[in-house]
């Protein structure tokens, strides 16, 4: 079964809404496709069908006005569809997405491509972290928020940004008892001289003054400069040791000490997610301030790629507000690529939202370079610390086929490191980081992590059964 349509949108998280709602608008055939049962990405994170918020947040009103506005004869959403392949079409003029999900066509083609697939959780490997009893930020709040259920009794979170604050105070007002808060960027001074990025930002401000007071009035202690080093514990977590760090984030000497947990929550960003881009081809570029590895494009969200469009969190870490500006950015140059917009419309248009984008993108800015995590961090694991969950590949094992490839794939060959059920998105970077840090020979870190590159991406790039895959190559032919 094989559709056609004028745009296609992967995600849909707030960039993918707003794109899709903004080339509905335009008279473009829109079809948005989301790997989740409901839309809203994990910023405008939905409750179950059925289930009701009592006291329902500004968040949860803004997305409700955001959802409202998906209901158009010119979209089609399809929820809890994967996009498991990308590809041009044979003509060369038009993009194939292979989807796999309910009711979903097996093949859409169309005319143009929006990207925005969202980030997920950093992962920072330390002794220890695969013991039951660590998780991310974001598990930790999707338990709460949408499986109402607490990730543990005794909680330490440690990370940084202000996600941790989020994080810690939904905790707190589900009942759970919070030992305490780590922040592991230094701070300082130098935040205070990024704070003038802020000014405007009442709203955010407000929001995170909302989550300070929680935890001020539950007497949950915010520790600046410190992070969990390691996680200690027969069969799961009982112990976390943590250590000061210093303006590298690496651990001081003499600063360790233990605390008793049953659980431990790490929060260290998110790194953007490239599958389908780099299926299709698209250039990458290793932007640490921006999460990692992300699509490069021009001022209008065009990848390398004529006709495909990267946006949101998938294309840099920038929040919500941002995501959604350059949504409707791509909206609009799509929608005059496809003869909805005229050149001097479209133009007008998006000269307004750059404004916005540039306040949007300075307040991102600040955020990165205050909490973008330091080398130390990456330092912590040991040689026997293991660093591709799915194949259970240890540091060492990266370290010394390390000493004998140039790249992650040639890595990946040797050792296994990426083959496992998650494709890569947990080990992938930092198999890269380790591989650039082992193999420098005297060029700078962002030089060897632009050579060592990324795995190549391969369909399909979530786990389809044999039997799945057969009917959906056999379906569309």
């Amino acid at each position: 079964m094989r559709e056609r349509v004028e745009l296609s949108i992967v995600g849909a998280g707030p960039a993918g809404m707003q794109a899709a709602i903004t080339a509905a608008d335009a008279g473009v055939s829109v079809v948005l496709v989301d790997r989740y049962p409901r839309p809203g990405g994990q910023y405008f994170q939905q409750l179950p069908a059925g289930f009701l918020a009592a006291a329902p947040t500004r968040r949860d009103l803004q997305a409700r006005s955001v959802l409202d506005r998906l209901q158009s004869p010119r979209l089609r959403l399809l929820s809890n569809t994967v996009v498991w392949g990308a590809l041009p079409t044979p003509d060369g003029e038009r993009w194939e997405l292979a989807l796999h999900g309910p009711g979903a066509p097996h093949r859409v083609d169309s005319q143009a491509i929006i990207l925005a697939p969202g980030a997920y959780d950093r992962p920072v490997p330390f002794p220890g972290w695969t013991l039951p009893g660590v998780m991310t930020a974001g598990g930790a709040q999707t338990l709460v928020k949408t499986q109402r259920v607490l990730p543990g009794r005794r909680i330490l979170l440690s990370g940084t940004g202000p996600l941790q604050l989020a994080v810690a105070a939904s905790l707190v007002q589900a009942g759970a008892t919070v030992i305490g808060v780590l922040e592991a960027s230094p701070l300082g001074w130098d935040a205070f001289a990024q704070a003038v990025a802020a000014w405007g930002q009442w709203t955010r401000l407000r929001e995170g003054m909302s989550y300070w007071w929680v935890l001020r009035s539950a007497h949950v202690p915010f520790q600046v400069g410190w992070s969990v080093v390691e996680a200690r514990g027969d069969g799961e977590v009982e112990e976390a040791v943590i250590a000061r760090l210093d303006k590298e984030w690496r651990p001081i000497p003499g600063t360790a000490r233990t605390v008793a947990v049953d659980t431990i929550i790490t929060g260290y960003g998110l790194i953007p997610s490239t599958e389908v881009s780099r299926l299709l081809g698209c250039e990458h570029s290793f932007q640490p301030e921006q999460g990692g590895y992300v699509p490069c494009r021009d001022v209008e969200m065009q990848t390398s790629m004529p006709g495909v469009y990267a946006v949101g969190d998938g294309a840099g870490i920038g929040g919500a507000e941002l995501a959604m500006v350059e949504g409707q950015i791509a909206a609009l140059a799509a929608s005059r690529r496809l003869g909805h917009l005229g050149d001097d419309v479209a133009q007008r248009m998006i000269g307004k939202l750059q404004r916005r984008l540039a306040r949007e993108g300075r307040f991102a800015r600040m955020l990165q370079r205050l909490f973008t995590p330091g080398p130390g961090l990456f330092e912590l694991a040991t040689d026997d610390t293991v660093i591709c969950r799915c194949e259970e590949v240890t540091l060492g094992e990266i370290r010394r086929a390390g000493a004998e490839v140039q790249s992650v794939n040639e890595l990946k060959g040797l050792t296994r490191v990426g083959m496992g059920d998650c494709q890569g998105r947990i080990c992938g970077e930092l198999a890269a980081r380790f591989l650039a840090v082992g193999s420098g020979s005297g060029k700078d870190f962002l030089t060897r992590m632009g050579e060592v590159g990324t795995f190549t991406a391969r369909p399909p790039t979530y786990p389809l059964t044999v039997s799945e895959l057969a009917d959906a190559v056999l379906s569309a032919n």
